[in-house]
């Protein structure tokens, strides 16, 4: 009897994230008509809501991976995430680098999305991993990979921490954006003999 009280709350909750973000209606267009508050509704329903927070997003089933220690282990889903606004603050922080004439590795901003991004990739289910991959490594841009294995079953907790992830970019924009505005390339002060002045 507990677990359909926890399928009733993670049913109610789901969509309940998703009017927070102004973003009920493309979960419903999603969902099939007469989602009810059922385990096997509640299944489908997490895993539209994971398609259903980046704008573009794309899902594989491997049927077999090799892990990092060289075993192979069971089949994955993969999702391949990508929005607009992850874009834009990628974007921001390679023109950031440009103009201040400094490396990805030296850029606060690129630093606070790679935390933010670990923070919120850190779930309650371990059978799972993540690749997040920004425009230096990909040039249609960032992304965020998430492989989860056939046992996972936390697919609830995924929603919210993409959310958070949007968040920070909606959020950081405008502080980059002043940045970039401030920020000009340091070029050495030569004297007139052509020696760089000290």
């Amino acid at each position: 009897m507990d677990w359909e009280i926890e399928y009733a709350m993670q049913s109610l909750y789901i969509p309940k994230m998703f009017y927070d973000h102004d973003r009920l209606e493309q979960l419903l267009e999603r969902l099939s008509d007469g989602v009810t508050l059922s385990g096997d509704e509640l299944g489908e329903l997490e895993r539209v809501a994971v398609e259903s927070v980046f704008e573009d997003t794309k899902y594989t089933w491997q049927y077999q991976s090799r892990k990092r220690d060289g075993e192979f282990r069971s089949g994955c889903d993969i999702y391949i995430l990508r929005d607009p606004l992850l874009t834009r603050y990628d974007r921001l922080c390679r023109a950031y680098e440009a103009r201040k004439g400094i490396p990805r590795a030296e850029n606060p901003f690129s630093s606070r999305l790679d935390a933010a991004v670990w923070n919120v990739m850190r779930l309650s289910d371990f059978s799972f991993d993540y690749r997040w991959i920004d425009s230096t490594k990909d040039r249609k841009g960032p992304k965020l990979v998430l492989i989860l294995y056939e046992e996972f079953e936390s697919y609830y907790d995924i929603p919210d921490s993409l959310f958070v992830i949007l968040d920070f970019c909606a959020e950081n924009i405008p502080e980059l954006e002043a940045a970039l505005a401030e920020a000009v390339i340091q070029l050495p002060i030569w004297d007139r003999l052509g020696k760089e002045a000290t």
